[in-house]
């Protein structure tokens, strides 16, 4: 089966969501804690995709998360965390309107600057109770899911599975 490789930045506000969301795509969620700590700079995980169908054939993918942390006392590592990466995932509360305006500055920095198309990048809504932030008009083109990982587990990872396959389309159209 061929294989296919792929760098992905999960990035967002401090207590979005990101280390939980990264443990989940890579099934790490039974073996660690509920009570993450915060994340210290960079956390790197890899994780195996199988049958990633695309363009009608199904491939192995290698995905590299970067899971990032949203202090800012850590926004000097941007750069590093920009280089070569094929994607962006912004991970997000619905409930945190300051981090959500946040957001956009992030965008700027990590899609606009490189000149990233904005199908390599997924906007995640953690789920909660109660909606009240709505992403900007910056993220207009930018692929968007609600992700509750109690109750639709599997939807959320065959949306990634969907997302990686629009990575690799697009660095294929480079």
């Amino acid at each position: 089966m061929p294989q296919h490789k792929v760098r992905i930045l999960l990035i967002g506000p401090v207590n979005s969501g990101k280390s939980r969301l990264a443990n989940f795509l890579c099934d790490l969620e039974a073996c660690l804690p509920e009570d993450i700590r915060p994340t210290q700079g960079l956390r790197i995980l890899e994780h195996e995709l199988s049958d990633v169908e695309i363009g009608g054939q199904k491939y192995e993918v290698d995905v590299q998360l970067w899971d990032t942390s949203g202090d800012e006392m850590y926004s000097s590592y941007w750069p590093v965390f920009r280089k070569n990466t094929d994607g962006v995932v912004f991970v997000y509360s619905q409930e945190d309107d300051y981090g959500v305006r946040k957001l956009d500055l992030m965008y700027n920095y990590f899609v606009t600057q490189p000149n990233l198309s904005p199908r390599a990048c997924l906007a995640c809504a953690m789920q909660s109770d109660e909606v009240y932030a709505k992403l900007s008009s910056t993220f207009s083109k930018v692929s968007k899911i609600v992700v509750n990982l109690d109750a639709q587990g599997e939807k959320v990872k065959q949306d990634f599975a969907k997302y990686v396959a629009s990575i690799i389309n697009t660095m294929s159209n480079k």
